[in-house]
């Protein structure tokens, strides 16, 4: 039996697979299809990206209790348009704060002439070229952050978010 497949194959005949590989072939697209539905239902529903934390709802409502953020009013100034001569622009931009601590809410409430104070200077010594950047924005953060905090007692402001920025 042994030679009479090699006569075959000497033969130039062609050398037919057999028919357990089809299904070898079946099963196993089969096996790699359940695998990657699997793997994205596992990402895709409830256990989130890789590095995100899951906080029950007692730790989110504690995390917001513990660190509030303050909105402020609205800013409108003009910008330092320089030596150019050219049109003034104008900056609206809302800002909010990330506390520390609640207490530190009721102190902004009371010093809010002087924080208002305090980032419209800030905003009005600042040029549409520096604003336009990234950097220039965070540099802005940055900078009314270290402000604020230099007249509060009480605690400090963690973070400084801009929820509006419009040069115009």
């Amino acid at each position: 039996m042994a030679d009479e497949e090699e006569k075959e194959n000497e033969g130039g005949g062609e050398v037919k697979p057999p028919r357990n590989i089809k299904k070898l072939i079946l099963i196993g697209l089969g096996v790699l299809a359940l695998l990657g539905g699997g793997t994205a239902f596992y990402l895709l529903h409830g256990h989130g990206k890789p590095g995100e934390v899951q906080m029950t709802p007692k730790e989110m409502e504690k995390l917001i209790k513990n660190n509030p953020i303050v909105d402020l009013k609205p800013f409108v100034v003009n910008l330092n348009s320089g030596q150019s001569g050219e049109n003034s622009k104008y900056l609206k931009v809302k800002v909010a704060f990330k506390l520390n601590n609640p207490s530190v809410g009721k102190e902004i409430d009371y010093r809010m002439p002087e924080i208002q104070n305090i980032v419209l200077i800030l905003l009005g010594s600042e040029s549409p070229e520096e604003l336009g950047t990234t950097g220039g924005k965070l540099a802005l953060r940055n900078q009314i952050r270290h402000r604020v905090n230099s007249v509060l007692t009480l605690g400090r402001v963690t973070s400084v978010y801009f929820t509006e920025f419009v040069i115009q």
